[in-house]
């Protein structure tokens, strides 16, 4: 019964995406942009702005900046900085792909850093308290024990590893069991559900490991961070996790489309708000755990989430 209401709640949401999209811009969708095609979902908001673009492209700043103005409702339609950063990457991508003389200046002003002044400017002294929050350490984050998040490690591991699972006979068993995978790995890396279940790279670089095949942030390698593991195994649980996903052949949209409202559903039944909710466990701990000398705590988030905005790092894991 819980899945068909938060099923009714998302088509009630994408109906009245569709609605307001119609309305402001004459079509339904937000649409999709092919980086290997450079084609776009027709009769779509990014089909609209790549035809503004090509027009606007060799015409100056002022240009870009209407363009700006005139798609910025739907990049920030869903108010959330998920969904802004994911509906921003869109535009970029596709000022990317066509280029231009000011391809520099459109990507200039569609940055993830120009998209949060308006945010900012709404409550900004609120914002301005909470980042000072971070800084003196008055948050949640440093008043919480990581050994809290190490104890949830530890027992899920202790599950995955002493419950005994027919997985050849009993698929149901083996799906529970990728959902206790992702758990105990969200918690001990923080990485993300597509990344878990298909991008993330890991390395053992003498001492330390790196993480590569981020989707957000930098994009870049980073030093990989391990609450509660070791790098064995947390390169065995991601490749038992993969296996049964059978995810290396699917896009990454497919992915989360496939199995991101099922694995969230699950998350609530062992005890986390959702995916995401792992992530913030884990900069909790690793904001205390991994801390260098003289780096603010809001910086620490930011390096071992792999963010390049430390706002970003400050407004939703600290």
């Amino acid at each position: 019964m819980a899945e068909t209401k938060r099923g009714t709640k998302h088509d009630k949401i994408a109906k009245e995406r569709a609605e307001v999209f119609k309305a402001v811009y004459g079509v339904s969708t937000f649409g999709t942009f092919n980086k290997k095609t450079k084609e776009v979902t027709p009769n779509s908001v990014l089909e609209l702005f790549m035809q503004d673009y090509k027009r606007y492209r060799n015409k100056g700043i002022n240009k870009i900046l209407t363009l700006y103005r005139d798609y910025s409702y739907a990049i920030f339609f869903m108010y959330s900085p998920s969904s802004i950063r994911n509906n921003l990457v869109a535009f970029k991508n596709i000022i990317k792909a066509l280029g231009g003389k000011y391809m520099a200046n459109a990507l200039e002003v569609f940055t993830i850093e120009n998209i949060y002044k308006p945010l900012r400017k709404e409550n900004i002294e609120e914002k301005r308290e909470l980042k000072e929050k971070v800084r003196a350490g008055e948050t949640e984050s440093q008043n919480t024990d990581p050994q809290v998040v190490v104890s949830e490690i530890n027992k899920l591991k202790e599950i995955l590893e002493t419950r005994s699972y027919n997985v050849a006979k009993n698929q149901k068993e083996e799906q529970v069991r990728a959902y206790y995978i992702v758990a105990l790995l969200g918690l001990a890396t923080g990485r993300r559900f597509t990344e878990l279940m298909k991008t993330l790279e890991i390395r053992k670089r003498g001492r330390k490991v790196t993480f590569s095949g981020l989707l957000k942030g930098s994009n870049k390698e980073i030093e990989g961070h391990i609450i509660g593991l070791t790098y064995q195994e947390v390169k065995k649980y991601l490749k038992e996790l993969r296996a049964w996903a059978r995810t290396e052949d699917m896009a990454e949209s497919e992915v989360n489309s496939k199995y991101a409202r099922v694995f969230n559903n699950a998350m609530k039944r062992l005890g986390f708000t959702n995916v995401k909710a792992l992530r913030h466990n884990y900069s909790v701990a690793g904001s205390q755990l991994f801390k260098k000398e003289g780096e603010g705590l809001e910086d620490t988030i930011t390096r071992i989430l792999g963010h390049r905005e430390v706002f970003t790092s400050a407004l939703n894991y600290a």
